[in-house]
């Protein structure tokens, strides 16, 4: 028995390893390995040892964390109650004290919170006959009644008419708010595709022709559109001004009628419900959108003078004081003024009169007095402002020149040059450079200007006189262009010949309006008959980084032959 227990405690015995022992194992297992790959390249016998069996007993240590992340919340019982107050007085989002804490997405850590349950309160009234008849007022008739009730069905309904209007439209509304982002493989393809997702119409004004539109400030979704009728002699109204919206196509949100018709339209700088509107008639308009029911503000109607207005701008002028709003228009008679925004102070300047002096030739007369001096007012046709150099203003006339000239300067101009062989229907600034503008008229030219310049930097030629065009907001070398019932969408830094793309329209179409979204993807048209349609725009090459680099590049390579006119721009250009 003896013998059997000092046995089992041989077995039972514990070895313990220090730091010496390991040394000793490990040189030993050296050894042994070497012997093997002399044995092995000898092909000896390998004679292995006497096996020697032993027991090791594990034991669990503490543990050790290699890494830990801290919270960065601090628990709320280890700070104290003036720590707290001068945590809560901050307002960083590093502390939550007492809400759940959530750290990455790896490591999360949650503190579970318990609120006060919430008290409900049942409160009851009684309404007499005498106490609604307080409310309401003694002296209030049934028409009025009836006109609070009215009031309340047609918003019921105008609600109802978009929910309506949604289920056939929903899919042609996203497409047109969404903004699709270019494939930057097809970065040199310019293969453009026009579709027509969205119409405006409404059987009022189906005999209307459009005569403006321009987008909210405030608002992308609302489209303000002025309409005019010429040569009707029948009585009811021959103008009218129209909001429409993207969320109801088929019928606008608000609708003015007038009695001649509408030539112009801008929307106040400060008030995006304040609408400026010029008629044939001579009048210029302030209305206010956000009423329904909207009786407009003729501006001059102590200072009428019955020649039709072409083009209003509504713009900001700086004072000693303070910056007010005000309003320049120009007419068929040559009449720059300046008209005050406000109501109760309406008051006009005349910034100036175009007026054209030239020489005729009268063959009836002897040879040395066959000559005559002609001197003729202008009419005007565009107003246009420049986008950094706000006080700068250009107008566009009837005889083809373009005048330059500032707000606070009368009765004399800046700068006048010849732009285009007829009337001038447009002048627009690049949305990406300053100092570049387009002019278009009837002479079936787009041409290109740099500021200062006299000389037209490019020319883009139709075969038709081009009614209107627009610069892309996405893209600084696209135009977009209508010339009768012809969409042309022109890219000079690849093609100048022609338009990269023509979109011809089913005839009967004379479309007289065109301008770009704010996301520049779709372009909305306007037609002689009164509808406004909706293009989306495909397949459009991916734009360049840099904007303003690649219009000036375009424009340095194609005007690469006329030396004299490059060291101009870049002179102009560094001078800036």
């Amino acid at each position: 028995m003896d013998k059997y227990k000092l046995k089992t405690q041989k077995l039972q015995q514990k070895f313990h390893f220090d730091e010496n022992n390991i040394e000793k194992i490990c040189t030993s297992l050296e050894n042994e390995i070497e012997t093997l790959k002399v044995v092995k390249i000898q092909n000896q016998p390998f004679q292995t040892p006497d096996v020697q069996l032993f027991k090791a007993a594990l034991q669990e240590t503490k543990t050790n964390t290699l890494l830990e992340l801290p919270s960065l919340a601090q628990a709320v019982k280890n700070i104290s109650n003036t720590s707290q107050n001068e945590i809560a007085k901050t307002n960083t989002t590093k502390y939550l004290l007492s809400d759940a804490v959530q750290a990455s997405r790896c490591f999360q850590k949650t503190q579970h919170t318990q609120t006060e349950a919430i008290t409900l309160k049942d409160q009851s009234n009684i309404a007499s006959v005498w106490i609604l008849q307080k409310e309401i007022g003694n002296n209030t008739s049934k028409e009025k009644i009836q006109e609070i009730k009215s009031n309340k069905f047609k918003k019921m309904l105008f609600i109802t008419d978009r929910i309506v209007t949604s289920n056939n439209f929903s899919e042609k509304q996203i497409e047109f708010i969404t903004q699709h982002t270019s494939d930057k493989l097809n970065a040199m393809s310019y293969r453009y595709v026009l579709e027509e997702i969205l119409q405006f119409s409404n059987n009022k004004l189906s005999n209307f022709s459009v005569t403006s539109f321009i987008w909210n400030t405030m608002n992308e979704d609302i489209l303000a559109v002025g309409y005019g009728k010429w040569n009707d002699e029948r009585n009811g109204f021959k103008g009218a001004i129209c909001c429409w919206s993207l969320k109801n196509p088929v019928y606008p949100e608000r609708m003015y009628e007038f009695n001649k018709p509408i030539t112009c339209l801008d929307f106040s700088k400060t008030r995006a419900n304040v609408l400026v509107a010029g008629s044939h008639g001579g009048c210029v308009y302030i209305l206010d959108i956000a009423q329904e029911i909207c009786d407009p503000v003729i501006v001059n109607e102590k200072n009428l003078q019955n020649f039709p207005i072409w083009s209003v701008q509504s713009f900001l002028q700086k004072s000693y004081t303070s910056e007010d709003e005000f309003i320049l228009s120009v007419d068929g008679n040559g009449s720059v003024r300046k008209w005050s925004g406000g109501v109760s102070k309406t008051y006009n300047t005349e910034q100036m009169s175009l007026i054209y002096c030239g020489i005729r030739n009268d063959a009836a007369k002897p040879n040395k007095f066959n000559h005559s001096t002609i001197v003729q007012n202008i009419p005007g046709t565009v107003i246009s402002f420049h986008p950094t150099n706000k006080s700068t203003y250009f107008i566009g006339t009837k005889v083809g020149f373009v005048v330059q000239n500032t707000v606070d300067s009368c009765n004399h101009y800046d700068r006048i040059f010849m732009a285009h062989n007829g009337p001038v229907y447009g002048i627009k600034f690049s949305p990406f450079c300053s100092s570049i503008f387009i002019t278009y008229g009837a002479d079936w030219q787009i041409k290109i200007w740099m500021e200062n310049v006299d000389v037209p930097l490019l020319s883009l030629c139709y075969c038709n006189a081009v009614d209107d065009a627009d610069w892309s907001p996405i893209n600084s070398t696209v135009i977009v262009s209508v010339s009768g019932a012809v969409i042309c969408i022109w890219d000079f830094a690849r093609k100048t010949v022609e338009p990269v793309m023509m979109f011809t329209c089913k005839t009967g179409v004379h479309f007289s309006l065109v301008k770009f979204s704010k996301h520049g993807n779709n372009i909305v048209t306007g037609d002689v008959n009164g509808l406004v349609r909706c293009f989306h725009i495909s397949n459009m090459p991916s734009p360049s980084f840099l904007q303003k680099n690649s219009i000036l590049t375009a424009l340095e390579n194609m005007m690469s032959s006329n030396h004299e006119l490059l060291q101009i721009i870049k002179k102009t250009m560094m001078n800036k």
